[in-house]
């Protein structure tokens, strides 16, 4: 099962773990918000993953698996709460914030894709040497498809493993060995994944907000992150209005915007939290204590936009940090 988000990295995972194990993926985003995720759909398609195999929201009562593997996320959103019985085991890079009785793997890595991608290469392996010593078989290996999938997953998370933070060894081990079983290029398999992500002429101000997003609640307060891939006052069309419109619908107190985009080489961030009151102000110095460098960067349609110089940082990071202000 993917995370809320349902970004190509929690995707990549759902759907290679659920071929190796012959069980149902379960994506719990609408079917119709797919194409939202450009990048995810493109590589589906380049590995051969039929869109219609896969399972959304509205389509398939989790409840009724025997057993439910969670991947890139640890803590049920709280309309899946009612799964807890069923999670059997969790994969994930995040922050350890679980209270499931599940086996856990849950490491800090960059991406999900290199904790699924590391048991799956393991897996194969074992297949390998059973064969060998049972029936002289060669190599079995991990299918191309699937090691090209986690592989593009990781290169994303990572920005094609150059970022500094939160890039592991691990994580460039993993997607070496991937690489030489997909047999592509890396940089140009990156290039065209970000290149999907950050194009956001095709998406209105509202589809934005949706593509990418993530929601937690502590003490009974709401607070919604939104990732976009761009600069924020380069999106046309009344982004802020619609943001206050997204946030009253989903009836959430609090709604965080962060965007990260390149200036040539330069990788950029920016935030911003909607609505504006007093608690920004509570919510930006509890950030700053953390290490995110927030600076006043420009005002968007009466919203106060923050440049963040820690660009190492993002949602990730972030999220766990406004939840332990809110809790």
């Amino acid at each position: 099962m993917c995370n809320q988000a349902a970004d190509l990295d929690s995707i990549a995972c759902c759907v290679s773990l659920a071929v190796s194990l012959d069980a149902a993926p379960f994506v719990p985003i609408p079917r119709e918000e797919l194409h939202l995720r450009r990048e995810a759909e493109w590589l589906l398609g380049e590995c051969g993953v039929d869109t219609a195999s896969l399972a959304f929201s509205g389509e398939l009562d989790p409840s009724e698996s025997d057993q439910i593997i969670l991947v890139d996320h640890n803590v049920l959103p709280p309309e899946y709460e009612y799964l807890a019985p069923k999670i059997t085991e969790i994969i994930d890079h995040h922050k350890d914030e679980c209270k499931l009785a599940a086996a856990k793997t849950i490491v800090q890595t960059g991406s999900c894709a290199t904790l699924v991608g590391k048991r799956l290469l393991e897996s194969h392996a074992q297949d390998c040497t059973a064969l060998a010593h049972t029936q002289g078989q060669g190599q079995h290996t991990l299918p191309k498809n699937l090691a090209t999938l986690l592989l593009g997953a990781i290169l994303i998370d990572t920005r094609c493993l150059a970022q500094r933070r939160p890039t592991t060894e691990l994580d460039r081990s993993v997607a070496a060995q991937l690489a030489a079983i997909a047999g592509c290029d890396s940089k140009a398999l990156y290039a065209e994944l970000w290149r999907l992500k950050s194009d956001l002429s095709v998406f209105t101000p509202g589809e934005l907000l949706r593509k990418d997003y993530k929601e937690i609640t502590a003490s009974r307060v709401k607070c919604g992150f939104c990732a976009i891939y761009g600069a924020l006052e380069s999106i046309s069309g009344n982004l802020m209005e619609e943001a206050q419109v997204f946030r009253t619908g989903r009836q959430l107190d609090h709604l965080v915007l962060m965007s990260a985009y390149y200036e040539g080489e330069e990788l950029r961030k920016e935030l911003a939290l909607i609505p504006h009151c007093s608690w920004n102000q509570e919510a930006l110095a509890y950030l700053n204590t953390k290490g995110t460098q927030l600076e006043p960067k420009s005002i968007i349609e009466g919203i106060q936009v923050y440049n963040q110089k820690n660009t190492d940082w993002s949602r990730k990071q972030i999220l766990p940090f406004i939840k332990e202000l809110i809790g």
